[in-house]
């Protein structure tokens, strides 16, 4: 019997069975819900008609004055009556249970709703004039249409649960911000052949579709099917599909369908709201993740919607998560989302991997904190050792985002020595042990972690002509400028660092170039101020950098700066050393380089010194004049100015 049948469940029952009319104002509707059966013989004698009558429980719907009302509360047979008020949906914001049950308003909230992400749902097709769906462009596979229109339903009802957009009826997928694709590969019907879906696969990757969604399977292995899908995955598609359904005996065990059993594609299984396994759902070791798949209202056909309930519900759940990630994180590859999406998983179970849920329920993606990385390859030079046992250090670095760093913070055994704009800093330090490090410092004044450490160690001295270092751990004699460093050495022209290491495949930067040639001229290049903005009286190089400018051997750019620390280039060396050294030729230059023009900065030095033997090009008439130079290199062409036997065969 049905008694005691609360209001509760009647309301339940109605918003199950999407029985929820308006009711019209001038005759309005009620619910009439009787004790054992309904009262058919009493509903005659006073002429009610029946509207609507309910199948798992005795009510009715029916239309009644107030007095028809009034008197109908005094029957016996009568259990309860109420208005057939009009339903909004206020407990949730969204008609689509498992859009909260999975927690997806808290990642559009973080301003992630699939946008720029493209979708194609391989299916029976997509009704393109349902007013919550919205496809952008599709292909028919199926011998009868060339339509991609859904004529069957399922299509439809899937692309809903991924980009439904009505804000009218509240009725949002997943991801309603994709661009959403139709591929119809099955008929009226459902089925369809598996050359067509073969066919929609090949024509999504062809595409360059983000994430395909099949929310269909067959019991039957496929090596043409496989191959298809591989070769997705390795064109970086993510694909998504459903683990399939028991037909009958819901005891039986299910194994997972193709193409969800391939390792390729995404095995989904399907849970009810409270995350208990479906009974209908296949399982095994192949499920990946778990989703919403039991009772789930989404688009249909005519713009209506319709109560589905499926693992071909649930995989499409899984493909708007999966576009909800891709949009969070452009830039990696279909299988690395497909691996954070597994760590983001809601475990179900304490197995890392269950055949029943795979890793666990999906869940969308957090909000994407992006933190400013740390410096790197913090790197010293140590030049113009003093009497007193001091020395210039020059530390220079590198960021991997410059253009989101502000500025950057030079550590000295745990002190911080200074704030800087550029990635370099330089300082005149006594004899003792220091280490340093360097932080970056993004917009918002926050620190990121420090970089590596540069250990510097100097010797205290009191003689006046400090040894200098003429061979070095990274030079051996076989290497290819051995001779040309171990000259400039010898003549106090160069040194090392304090490390016993030369670098010379580390690029020489301008300050390091001019204190250089200072010392092969034999200036007076005692540090003073300079006309550059950057360049104080506190620069190891200052004096020498100030001489050359007066002399007009060298120019800083067109902002004021020298930029000491930046690496030097070809064309700025030929120009810096033909001036210093005062090798211009007087006569008609021939240009030698296909890739140097009068307009080149010293187009006149290049081809001289080329003419002396001092410099050389590349293959195919080369000189590459942007391009840096390195230690070793600067080396040698020094060395040729200074000592013509060094000088190359004309």
């Amino acid at each position: 019997m049905f008694v005691n049948v609360s209001r509760t469940l009647v309301l339940f029952l109605l918003f199950t069975f999407l029985q929820l009319q308006s009711v019209a104002a001038q005759v309005p509707e009620y619910i009439i819900l009787f004790k054992d059966k309904v009262d058919e013989e009493r509903l005659a004698e006073h002429d009610i008609t029946i509207l609507e009558s309910f199948e798992t429980f005795p009510g009715i719907v029916v239309e009644a004055s107030k007095d028809t009302i009034t008197e109908m509360k005094t029957w016996d047979t009568v259990s309860s009556i109420e208005m057939n008020q009009e339903f909004q949906v206020e407990a949730t914001a969204y008609a689509n249970w498992g859009i909260d049950h999975l927690n997806i308003p808290a990642s559009w909230s973080d301003g992630y709703t699939g946008k720029g992400v493209k979708v194609a749902v391989i299916d029976s097709g997509i009704s393109t004039t349902h007013p919550a769906l919205n496809v952008v462009g599709g292909i028919s596979m199926v011998d009868y249409t060339t339509s991609y229109e859904d004529d069957n339903g399922h299509g439809t009802h899937s692309a809903g649960i991924i980009a439904a957009k009505q804000e009218s009826t509240q009725s949002y997928g997943v991801a309603y911000n994709v661009q959403l694709y139709a591929v119809k590969s099955l008929d009226r019907a459902g089925n369809g052949r598996l050359a067509d879906t073969i066919k929609g696969i090949e024509w999504a990757v062809s595409q360059q579709i983000d994430i395909v969604n099949l929310s269909l399977g067959t019991t039957t292995p496929s090596l043409a099917l496989k191959a298809a899908v591989d070769n997705a995955f390795e064109r970086n598609v993510l694909i998504v599909a459903a683990a399939g359904n028991k037909k009958e005996d819901y005891s039986v065990k299910k194994d997972v369908e193709y193409p969800a059993r391939y390792g390729s594609v995404i095995a989904v299984s399907a849970v009810d709201s409270r995350n208990r396994l479906a009974a209908f759902s296949a399982t095994g070791p192949e499920i990946e993740f778990t989703a919403p798949g039991v009772g789930i209202n989404s688009t249909f056909l005519g713009g209506g919607y319709k109560n589905m309930s499926g693992t071909s519900m649930a995989t499409p759940f899984v493909a708007g998560a999966l576009a909800l990630y891709k949009e969070a994180y452009p830039t990696l590859s279909a299988n690395e989302i497909r691996k954070l999406a597994q760590t983001n998983a809601l475990k179900l179970t304490s197995s890392t991997r269950d055949e029943s849920f795979g890793y666990g329920l999906i869940q969308p993606p957090k909000k994407v904190v992006e933190v400013l990385a740390s410096p790197n390859r913090l790197t010293g030079n140590i030049e113009n050792l003093r009497s007193d046992g001091r020395v210039d250090l020059s530390l220079a670095w590198s960021h991997a985002t410059p253009e989101k760093v502000k500025s950057y913070n030079v550590y000295r055994d745990g002190t911080l020595q200074a704030n800087v704009s550029q990635p370099n800093f330089s300082q005149l330090i006594s004899p003792g042990s220091y280490q340093y490090v360097v932080a970056a410092v993004d917009a918002d004044g926050k620190e990121t972690p420090k970089s590596n450490t540069y250990e510097v160690v100097i010797d205290a001295t009191d003689s006046s002509e400090t040894p200098v270092q003429t061979s070095f751990h990274d030079v051996n004699s076989n290497f290819w400028a051995t001779p040309y460093i171990s000259y400039l050495a010898n003549k106090r022209i160069i040194s090392g660092y304090d490390d016993g290491y030369f670098q010379p495949n580390a690029p020489v930067r301008r300050g390091q170039a001019v204190a250089m040639i200072s010392r092969a001229l034999g200036w007076d290049a005692t540090q003073s101020d300079t006309l550059f903005s950057d360049v104080g009286s506190d620069y190891y190089a200052s004096g020498a950098i100030n001489i050359a400018a007066e002399r007009r051997i060298l120019s800083g750019f067109s902002d004021g700066t020298f930029r000491p620390n930046a690496p030097i280039t070809r064309a700025q060396m030929a120009a810096i050393l033909g001036n210093a050294f005062e090798l211009n030729s007087d006569s008609s230059v021939i240009n030698r380089y296909t890739d140097v023009t009068s307009q080149t900065t010293g187009y006149r030095q290049i081809n001289h010194l080329s003419d002396l033997g001092i410099v050389s090009g590349y293959d195919k008439g080369y000189f590459k004049p942007n391009q840096s130079l390195t230690r070793a290199q600067f080396s040698v062409i020094l060395s040729r100015i200074l000592n013509e036997d060094f000088r190359l065969n004309q």
